[in-house]
């Protein structure tokens, strides 16, 4: 019974998929952050262009991270001894990653506020304790909250082990949890740096983790689903593309503008569930770069992001926010690509340590 579910669960998504669309999630987090249309009226046709992949579309990427990293763990785990081991080589792939690209980030910023002095509102302070703590914050880059989120929800993996042996207690605390940052709050945040907060825990992510766990006990009935959306592919592709669509422009529109619990709660997962089913339906179709590490172009992105935004600042008021909205992600996904390959080619034991091991 064991090896039938273990191989059930393994059937649950297979490994090019998921390598597919962490890839395609991962240059979607690099438009989040080329996004330059704050400044522009609600009005403005660029903002609702730029909203609709940066406040829409691309908002999918994190929650299906997340659900993905949940999913992963739990899948063929069986005892809790298998999830004390799987902790133990989760430590290594995402513990060793986050302090590397914290401590490359400081270095980055100290060697960049020496050149570029108004580059930091805030020298930085190099005694131990300061620089500890610049480390175990990730000061200097805030990208790397979703890492330290998935550690904090690594340390309740034998917790969520007891919790999802019973399928229906699994998903009434799901349920809970999506009550809880609705009616209670999203997370517990604690100011680290004079005024710049940092989550401690984020239970509105946590859910999406969460759903990844409980996902492995409901094999049997994702299966079916996806027999069901494969047995009418055409109609299956081209309702989950209208919805995708549409979500991610009702996202965009929402965006900041009425009640969070709508933007927030409903729209960012529907787009990230019909993200899922679309890449889904396309991902053997989609090529993947096997020698790019997807944490590496996560971790490298915002670094190559400023140092393109130092570059093209003097052409910023010849070229139309939209075009270099446009340029820029396309640059800094080549780019961060790029220096994962090169660092996996030329660079073998540091791209292993800024990949995880992975």
């Amino acid at each position: 019974m064991k090896n039938s579910n273990s191989e059930q669960n393994a059937l649950l998504f297979d490994s090019r998929f998921i390598s597919v669309i962490f890839f395609v999630c991962s240059i979607m987090v690099v438009g989040i952050h080329c996004y330059n249309a704050a400044t522009l009226p609600p009005d403005d046709i660029v903002f609702y262009i730029e909203g609709f992949f940066c406040h829409g579309l691309f908002v999918a990427a994190v929650p299906i991270f997340f659900y993905l990293s949940g999913y992963l763990f739990f899948r063929n785990i069986q005892s809790i001894t298998d999830v004390f081991k799987k902790m133990g080589t989760r430590a290594k792939s995402v513990l060793m990653p986050f302090l590397a690209w914290s401590t490359i980030y400081l270095l980055f910023y100290l060697v960049g506020s020496t050149v570029f002095s108004g580059m930091l509102n805030d020298p930085i302070l190099l005694d131990p304790l300061s620089i500890i703590k610049y480390i175990v914050f990730y000061r200097y880059s805030f990208a790397l909250w979703y890492m330290y989120q998935l550690m904090m929800y690594l340390l309740l993996t034998p917790i969520i082990f007891f919790v999802i042996k019973n399928r229906w207690v699994a998903v009434l605390l799901l349920v809970a949890c999506f009550l809880f940052t609705v009616f209670v709050t999203d997370g517990i945040d604690f100011k680290a740096f004079n005024d710049i907060p940092r989550s401690v825990f984020q239970f509105n992510f946590f859910g999406y983790y969460l759903a990844g766990c409980i996902s492995v006990k409901f094999a049997g009935e994702i299966n079916k689903i996806k027999e069901f959306i494969f047995r009418n592919k055409k109609l299956s592709m081209i309702i989950s593309t209208a919805l995708l669509i549409m979500f991610s422009f009702l996202g965009a529109l929402t965006f900041d503008r009425i009640l969070p619990i709508i933007y927030d709660r409903i729209f960012v997962p529907l787009i990230a569930v019909f993200l899922f089913i679309f890449v889904g339906l396309i991902y053997e179709k989609i090529p993947y770069p096997k020698q790019v590490s997807t944490m590496i172009v996560y971790g490298v992105h915002t670094m190559v992001c400023v140092c393109m935004s130092y570059a093209y600042m003097p052409i910023l008021p010849y070229v139309p926010k939209l075009v270099l909205f446009i340029i820029a992600t396309a640059i800094g996904a080549v780019l961060s690509c790029l220096i994962s390959y090169i660092l996996k080619r030329f660079f073998k034991p540091i791209y292993y340590v800024l990949s995880g091991g992975r």
